[in-house]
């Protein structure tokens, strides 16, 4: 398995722990997925970007 697909895995397992023990309601989750998701993008996206319009 390669390392991305491992950490998802990693992440499903705390996500499902942490809504089943009660730490969090799973909207709490589902945000905190997509803010994770929205930070991955702009990592991944916005240095070109940034690198295009400056050159």
């Amino acid at each position: 398995m390669e390392v991305p697909a491992a950490c998802a895995v990693l992440a499903a397992v705390v996500t499902l722990e942490r809504i089943q023990s009660g730490a969090h309601y799973p909207s709490d989750v589902a945000t905190g997925a997509v803010i994770g998701l929205a930070g991955v993008l702009l990592t991944r996206r916005a240095p070109p970007l940034i690198l295009r319009h400056w050159l």
